[in-house]
């Protein structure tokens, strides 16, 4: 790789990422979040600065691979990582390829996700890419611009704390099913390489510039930090109720299955000036529809959040507490999400089966 790079991604820039990372990212696990961070930074002053290259500084025919964090966040905290998990998820990908890798791409850039995609460019000497598979935060390991782009995710590698190398090849374009347990079974979490691809593919498909963005957004202060998103506000309230909801999946006990690892929940926000209408949002692991005195107002794929009017933190769903003033806004997804296939991937209400 003889490309020049963007920047290089160093301690400075660290912090900043990391403040950046944890914009978007609601439900951050504090103690999780500060294990990702001292690992990428330990990462850093081991083996120096990152590469940080625009996809298209990548070499068409070099292979990439995008990296994640599977399972929960909390078990990260619980427990710790070797710091060699990374490199032992790109190697077995590699192995399996009969490729090297040239690059590493964050599957998404929230929160710890972000932070492990540099440990592991910085751990196995490689550039990090700068953009991901998402633009925003989404569950599954499928959600993501490259599977609508026809890139499978198999053959996906997990590297466990404990040491365990767990390959995955498969001609499914869904394998969350079969990761998931695999990951609970092995501690809670894992680190997890896949997508495999040339770099033209992923630069047909990437969604550009969220590393870049995440660095710049880490170094404003509070309200500022959103505005790279140009977020739309709905409303302006307080939070009255939060309600577990069958929602439109249901529970496992009516016989529909649950597709998420998480409950349906429903959040009622009063709206405290203009109109003063009562929203409601549908939540499944993330805000999936905001409807305004029962009418639709705001949708997946698009990116409602609950942000706490005090601080601007994003709320996690399942944490927030009544009682708060929040803020309901919108930021509208890559371009990627508003096809057809893009809103059915991505769990919009009116295209799931």
């Amino acid at each position: 790789m003889t490309a020049v790079p963007e920047r290089l991604i160093g301690p400075d820039e660290l912090e900043r990422l990391a403040v950046g990372a944890r914009v978007l990212a609601a439900g951050t696990e504090e103690s999780a979040y500060q294990v990702a961070l001292d690992w990428a930074a330990a990462e850093l002053a081991a083996h120096g600065p990152v590469p940080l290259l625009a996809a298209d500084r990548i070499e068409p025919a070099g292979l990439c691979v995008a990296v994640t964090l599977a399972g929960a966040s909390a078990a990260l905290a619980e427990l710790l990582p070797t710091g060699d998990e990374p490199v032992r998820a790109v190697r077995a990908v590699e192995r399996i390829t009969g490729r090297m890798a040239e690059a590493v791409v964050p599957l998404n850039t929230a929160a710890e996700n972000a932070l492990i995609a540099l440990a592991t460019a910085a751990r196995c000497g490689l550039p990090l890419v700068d953009g991901d598979g998402c633009g925003r935060v989404l569950p599954l390991i499928e959600q993501t611009v490259f599977t609508l782009a026809g890139v499978n995710a198999a053959p996906v590698a997990l590297a466990t704390p404990g040491g365990d190398v767990i390959t995955v090849e498969s001609a499914r374009t869904s394998v969350e099913d079969v990761v998931r347990p695999l990951v609970l079974a092995a501690g809670g979490w894992a680190v997890v390489a896949g997508y495999p691809m040339d770099g033209a593919a992923l630069a047909r498909s990437l969604v550009r510039g969220t590393v870049s963005r995440a660095i710049e957004v880490g170094s404003l202060e509070g309200p500022a930090r959103f505005a790279a998103w140009r977020p739309r506000r709905l409303c302006r309230g307080r939070l009255v109720a939060l309600e577990p909801s069958p929602g439109p999946y249901g529970p496992q006990g009516a016989g529909v299955p649950v597709p998420l690892p998480s409950r349906p929940t429903s959040v009622l926000v009063d709206e405290e000036d203009g109109l003063r209408r009562r929203f409601r949002l549908e939540a499944h692991n993330e805000v999936l529809l905001a409807l305004a005195d029962g009418a639709v107002v705001a949708s997946a794929p698009d990116h409602i959040l609950l942000v706490a009017g005090a601080d601007g933190r994003v709320l996690d769903v399942e944490r927030a507490v009544p009682g708060l003033t929040v803020e309901v806004v919108v930021i509208e997804a890559a371009p990627a999400w508003h096809t057809t296939r893009g809103r059915a991937l991505a769990g919009a209400i009116g295209a799931l089966p």
